[in-house]
């Protein structure tokens, strides 16, 4: 991907989920990463499709495929596909993960994809929370968070972490004392997310989503893995509602980690 290219995958990117949610923030956080890959196809020098995957050491997770409308079954998400997939090849990742709509899963199981549970997707109801039980993140709690989210996920998500984190316009809350936190919650408000929630217990987790959810707009999202149940009984009990649900797929054999502890996503698209 190309600076250039940018304007055009926004609205690439807006048919094809048909949505008006900031695809911008996205693309551009691209250029500030190292470990990213991303492919873009091109007819007649114009983007009509691209995909991104995301280098976690011993896993990849792959982030905003898309192809332009008009321009489906023509081949596109063919061609994408098979540069991340030489990609990742390449680079021989454990596993790969995504989490597919019902109609890209048919093209990821022809590439080794299988099925691995779901990812829920809510939306925020009544408005509530309180920032009684947790504190704002400090610099000095970056070395344990970072150490937190990888157990929870099994791979080292920090470059991605470092933007979400420093991001002057997200708020940061933890659990646990300066420097040796177990927990903490992201609020992303231009992206209307919620996430990710990484937390000892669901005690804690609650703690973490009621303290975040107050620096969000009503309309914010989160995005829950379907192998951590307890996620979603909390989030209901908070008034959120049911949204959608995408195949949790996987190529390959993900590494060990405390996946219970892993209560919502970054996005579709980052783990």
């Amino acid at each position: 991907m190309r600076a250039e290219d940018v304007a055009a995958l926004i609205g690439v990117l807006a048919r094809a989920y048909e949505s008006n949610q900031n695809f911008e923030l996205r693309l551009r956080a691209c250029f500030e990463m190292r470990a990213v890959a991303t492919f873009v196809a091109d007819l007649d020098g114009r983007p009509v499709g691209m995909v991104v995957g995301n280098d976690y050491g011993p896993v990849a997770y792959v982030a905003q495929m898309a192809v332009d409308p008009p321009f489906a079954r023509c081949g596109v998400g063919t061609a994408l596909m098979g540069g991340l997939i030489g990609w990742a090849d390449e680079r021989a990742f454990a596993a790969v993960e995504l989490d597919a709509t019902p109609a890209g899963a048919p093209l990821y199981a022809r590439y080794g994809f299988r099925e691995a549970g779901q990812t829920l997707v809510y939306h925020a109801g009544e408005f509530g929370g309180s920032v009684n039980h947790a504190r704002f993140y400090a610099p000095g709690d970056r070395r344990a968070l970072l150490a937190a989210d990888a157990r929870a996920f099994g791979a080292d998500r920090s470059e991605v972490l470092r933007l979400l984190i420093d991001s002057p316009r997200n708020t940061v809350v933890v659990c646990g004392p300066p420097g040796a936190v177990d927990g903490y919650a992201v609020a992303q408000p231009l992206a209307d997310l919620l996430g990710p929630v990484v937390a000892a217990d669901a005690v804690a987790a609650g703690r973490l989503i009621d303290a975040t959810r107050v620096h969000l707009p009503l309309t914010h999202r989160v995005s829950l893995p379907s192998e951590n149940p307890t996620a979603r009984a909390l989030v209901v009990a908070r008034g959120y509602h049911f949204g959608r649900s995408l195949a949790h797929m996987i190529r390959g054999t993900r590494p060990p980690a405390d996946r219970e502890t892993l209560f919502v996503r970054i996005n579709l698209g980052q783990g």
